[in-house]
């Protein structure tokens, strides 16, 4: 019914036409606005639901600015279940804490915490359709192994601990960062440069005091 009375009064349409002209053509805009929306309307129904009602809403508006159709339906698809590890809503994270007997606010920010590179994932799909399986056998492979070093290097910033380096200090984790997103947008050159990063994190944790605050056990 809700999905029918938008098509007919066109309010589906508008939509995406307003975005449109609120991102101004801009794709990063666009996206995150596609992000917010999807996460809050999946706060409140299921991912079923939630994904037949943003793919009338808000899926044309992300092809119309030449994204790929395939990765804009799953942008959403992702961002619709978010909501299942994140405060208030993070259904999933409660229904541990009740199987655990924990507390659900503490679960529910732990999973928010250690699922915190999920955020960024539809990010790195939507602008490179390669790590969906579409493009040439090369391609796919050096953006699926520049994608999981990346969620590597993000989720070692996050944590603050690098491998073969131990605990580190923020310093290191602001390049480590820089490095993540370096290998997360879709190119050679920038590639060359978070890998660089990479090294420089483990020359700071490696040889300046400080920057690395304990070293793993042996």
């Amino acid at each position: 019914m809700v999905v029918g009375g938008l098509c007919y009064t066109g309010v589906a349409g508008a939509f995406s036409r307003e975005l449109l002209l609120y991102a101004g053509g801009s794709i990063p805009l666009m996206l995150i606005a596609g992000a917010v929306t999807s996460f809050v309307l999946g706060m409140g129904m299921t991912v079923s639901a939630c994904y037949i009602f943003l793919s009338i809403l808000l899926a044309p508006a992300l092809v119309e600015a030449g994204l790929n159709p395939l990765a804009s339906h799953l942008f959403i698809l992702y961002w619709g279940m978010m909501s299942y590890i994140t405060p208030p809503v993070s259904l999933a994270a409660i229904t541990a804490a009740n199987v655990a007997g924990a507390n659900a606010w503490a679960t529910g920010l732990n999973a928010m915490r250690l699922g915190s590179v999920l955020f960024i994932l539809p990010f790195m799909f939507v602008v490179n359709p390669a790590l969906i399986l579409q493009g040439e056998v090369t391609v796919i492979l050096l953006a699926a192994m520049t994608a999981i070093t990346a969620m590597w290097i993000f989720a070692s910033g996050l944590e603050g601990y690098l491998y073969r380096a131990g605990t580190i200090a923020w310093p290191v984790r602001i390049v480590l960062f820089i490095a993540g997103g370096m290998l997360a947008f879709p190119g050679l050159k920038t590639d060359a440069v978070g890998l660089s990063c990479l090294a420089l994190a483990y020359v700071l944790a490696s040889f300046v005091p400080r920057m690395c605050i304990r070293k793993p056990a042996l």
